[in-house]
């Protein structure tokens, strides 16, 4: 589709294809189909290409950034150095400028909004993948060793050496979606077509770690599942897998150990009390169900009025957790009332002012609502 290029602001007409990039890069982030290796290939190269660069004369296919970590750490000389900054940033930093002095920055700003918008589910993926692979600590002599010119040695002495820096995700091509949008409905074709690799890698595969001669690549996750908060949850598996069985488990946006979710009825009181991650340790007692933990004897009744009983558990003094328990005034078709527990802050020091807290209020205001849900 072609249109006029707008001046201070996007047309109806160009307004209204937003949702349609938007949509297809949302995909395109979340997307568990197997990687289109040879796609992916000809895009490293039209991207080596961009930049200046000789293709690599390797590609080495990973089944998940776990293993493209493992595999690229033990870069040598043969390998060349990273060009992640020459094949991404730089052709980043060139096309912005072009397309800045086509674009106003406002439309610009409008574009990036719609098209690119934060996406906590991808972010938690590369959150999850950060934290298995950890930054090198080589030291220079260590790097001298392996035979790594000293030029490569700089990166490390100036704090940048790990995957962070080194690698590229999914999570850290989404800014292509706005270009794609700009070159294909606003017509800046020339400006943009330092990217045109740039687009094809993110649309074939999951990360990639470019070093001169030899270029990592890996896989997509197989599976990806999240909650109505675009958390990683599942109640019943992982929820992030990849095709090498590299899997993360997690409950609502909190990783748990594996048997947590697949072996639940092992969750015990005593477990609750031994897992020292406060967040893994609140998510083991949603699991069990509020209402379990309280009947076993988890926690100790603290206040308790005509709103509800409010209940707490306390392992150290900044370690604790609470819930307030509630019923329904509204009563279900059989006449009978729900029962809720509510987990609130731990400093709540009545069950009036942790119901309230629920509503955003405080104590006092909600005693003065007539009618109470």
């Amino acid at each position: 589709m072609r249109v006029s290029l707008p001046t201070e602001a996007l047309t109806p007409a160009q307004t209204a294809v937003l949702r349609d990039y938007r949509a297809r890069w949302a995909g395109i982030r979340r997307s568990t189909v197997s990687a289109d290796r040879s796609a992916a290939e000809e895009g490293a190269r039209l991207a080596y290409h961009a930049a200046g660069l000789k293709p690599p004369a390797r590609f080495v296919w990973c089944e998940s950034p776990l293993a493209l970590f493992q595999r690229a750490g033990r870069a040598s000389r043969d390998d060349g150095p990273n060009v992640k900054s020459a094949i991404i940033h730089r052709p980043r930093r060139q096309v912005a400028a072009w397309v800045g002095r086509r674009l106003h920055k406002r439309v610009r700003a409008e574009v990036e909004r719609a098209v690119n918008p934060a996406d906590a589910l991808v972010a938690s993926v590369a959150d999850a993948v950060m934290l298995r692979t950890p930054d090198e600590n080589l030291s220079l002599l260590m790097r001298m060793r392996r035979g790594y010119p000293l030029a490569w040695s700089l990166p490390a002495l100036l704090g940048r050496q790990g995957f962070r820096d080194s690698a590229i995700g999914q999570h850290e091509l989404s800014w292509l979606a706005a270009y794609d949008y700009i070159r294909d409905v606003l017509g800046l074709q020339a400006e943009t077509a330092p990217l045109m690799g740039l687009w094809q890698l993110a649309t074939s595969l999951g990360w990639l770690q470019p070093h001169e001669h030899t270029c990592w690549l890996a896989e997509r996750p197989n599976l990806l599942r999240g909650d109505a908060g675009d958390r990683l949850h599942s109640a019943s598996g992982p929820a992030l897998r990849f095709p090498d069985g590299w899997s993360v488990w997690a409950w609502k946006g909190v990783e748990v150990p594996r048997w947590v979710i697949e072996q639940p009825e092992q969750i015990t009181l005593a477990s609750i009390d031994g897992e020292s991650n406060v967040q893994v340790r609140c998510c083991m007692i949603e699991i069990m169900t509020p209402r379990r933990y309280v009947t076993l004897g988890g926690a100790v009744r603290v206040a308790e009025d005509e709103t509800g009983v409010l209940w707490r558990k306390r392992w150290l003094a900044s370690d604790a957790w609470a819930a307030v328990e509630v019923i329904n005034a509204t009563p279900e078709p059989d006449g009978t009332h729900k029962q809720f527990f509510l987990q609130v802050p731990t400093n709540m020091r009545t069950a009036r002012e942790a119901v309230a807290w629920t509503y955003g209020l405080r104590a006092d205001a909600y005693a003065r609502l007539v009618v109470r849900t």
